[in-house]
């Protein structure tokens, strides 16, 4: 009865133990994925301003690139006009 009795304690004793450990790591487990969940959110929320930064310059650059292109068609058809000019100089001394 005695050995049933010490075997009985060892065992209760191994539970508690057991419990109080797996309910310490299961606490810290949480603190470590809160952690990297931080982390992760941080480091999304700068790659997301940097894509932000991208799209407004990207939309500067098409601005610049569109006032160019009306510059440039504005040039040829100047060139073409002053072309046209000078062909009717040339026929005009021939």
């Amino acid at each position: 009865m005695e050995t049933i009795s010490i075997a009985l304690i060892c065992t209760l004793l191994g539970v508690t133990i057991s419990y109080a450990t797996f309910q310490l790591n299961k606490g810290n487990s949480i603190r470590a994925e809160t952690k990297e969940g931080a982390i992760m959110a941080a480091k999304l929320d700068f790659i997301s301003q940097g894509v932000n930064n991208i799209q407004v310059k990207m939309e500067a650059q098409e601005g610049k690139l569109s006032q160019i292109n009306e510059r440039v068609a504005r040039v040829e058809e100047s060139t073409k006009s002053a072309h046209h000019r000078l062909d009717n100089i040339e026929k005009g001394e021939m």
